[in-house]
This record gives structure tokens, C-alpha cells and sequence, in this order.
């Protein structure tokens, strides 16, 4: 599996995770933590990621820090917000790779009709 989709499929994930689940709110947290840090594998090689990675490891951070307390209303809240956040990063990433797409596309139009 080529790396944009890799990445698409762990976006998907993340994107599906629900705080409200069978095994409760610090388990969303972990299943965040854990598809997130594949997400910064993958996008290592994007150029100009640092900004994402950043920001996906100020969330980890974040949830990081609750685990150890004992899940509120509030900790949901946070947790809906900082999802909301990371959605609108994944659509910034995933216009960066268009943008790459697009790139590579005209780059070997340009060579067959050189």
C-alpha cells in the first residue's frame, strides 16, 4: 500500500474513533495516541510536515496528561474539540499530497512532451 494511502486509512481511523465506546473515554484517548503516532511515521517524509507533526504531538501530549485522571464530562468535551482540530489538520495534509499528486503529474507530462 503506497504512503497517502496508508496515511487516508489511519486518517479514517482516527476520524472513527467515538469517546463514548464500550470500553470508555481513556481508551478513545489510547486508540488516538496509537493510530496518530503511525500518522507521524508516514508523514515524516512530507515536506513541509513539521507544522502537522507539531501539532499532532501537542494533541498526543494533551491526552497523554488525562489518562491518568478519572474521565468527566469535561474530558469529553476536550476530547470532541481537540478531534475537530485534528480533522481540519487532516484536510490540510491531505491537500499537501494533492498538491504533490499534481506536481508529479505535470512533472512527467512536462518530460513526455519534452
Amino acid at each position: 500500500m503506497k504512503t497517502p494511502k496508508k496515511v487516508e486509512a489511519y486518517f479514517n481511523m482516527i476520524e472513527n474513533i467515538k469517546y463514548e465506546n464500550e470500553n470508555g473515554g481513556s481508551y478513545a484517548y489510547i486508540q488516538f495516541m496509537a493510530y496518530s503516532r503511525e500518522v507521524l511515521k508516514l508523514i515524516r517524509p512530507l515536506k513541509d510536515s513539521e507544522r502537522f507533526k507539531e501539532s499532532i504531538d501537542a494533541t498526543n501530549w494533551l491526552l497523554n496528561e488525562y489518562l491518568g485522571v478519572r474521565f468527566t464530562p469535561r474530558h469529553k468535551t476536550i476530547f470532541e474539540n481537540k478531534m475537530s482540530e485534528t480533522k481540519q489538520l487532516f484536510d490540510s495534509i491531505r491537500e499537501s499530497y494533492n498538491e504533490i499528486r499534481v506536481r508529479k503529474h505535470y512533472a512527467a507530462s512536462y518530460r513526455v512532451a519534452a
